[in-house]
């Protein structure tokens, strides 16, 4: 138990002293040039502390999970469980609308945009059989 405090407290006291030459070198966000450097530098003292210390993974996970429900909630977004943001954050398109078809499932495709390019898709239900995609404005 000693030693697990022990190495602890040499991996917080690295990663406060790589905070600390990373913000007086003034290292940026190489994807980010214009963000502050001791914003990034936190990102990179957070996950040297994570790699040091297995056991901080899931608080972490937690943190960032209940940061973006409080955002959420700014925007008045109910939100009942934690997983719930981390399945929503990962979606990449949402489809909504106030006239039942997403609940009854009877929500069919008519546009779509693929590679930079609009099509427009036709067809009948669900039937895979009866209709077509062809190229918008061709």
């Amino acid at each position: 138990e000693k030693l697990g405090g022990r190495i602890g407290m040499i991996a917080i006291v690295v990663c406060v002293v790589i905070f600390i030459i990373g913000v007086v070198m003034d290292r940026t966000d190489p994807s980010n040039p214009g963000s502050p450097a001791w914003l990034y530098m936190i990102l990179i003292a957070v996950t040297l502390a994570v790699a040091a210390i297995p056991e901080g993974i899931p608080l972490c996970v937690t943190i960032s999970l209940s940061i973006g429900c409080s955002d959420m909630v700014t925007k008045n977004v109910l939100v009942r469980k934690l997983a719930a943001v981390e399945t929503l954050g990962s979606a990449s398109v949402i489809c909504s609308d106030k006239t039942g078809t997403l609940t009854e499932g009877k929500m069919t495709l008519v546009n779509m945009w693929s590679g930079g390019v609009a099509y427009d898709v036709e067809g009948k239900g669900f039937d895979p059989t009866v209709g077509g995609i062809t190229r918008e404005n061709t």
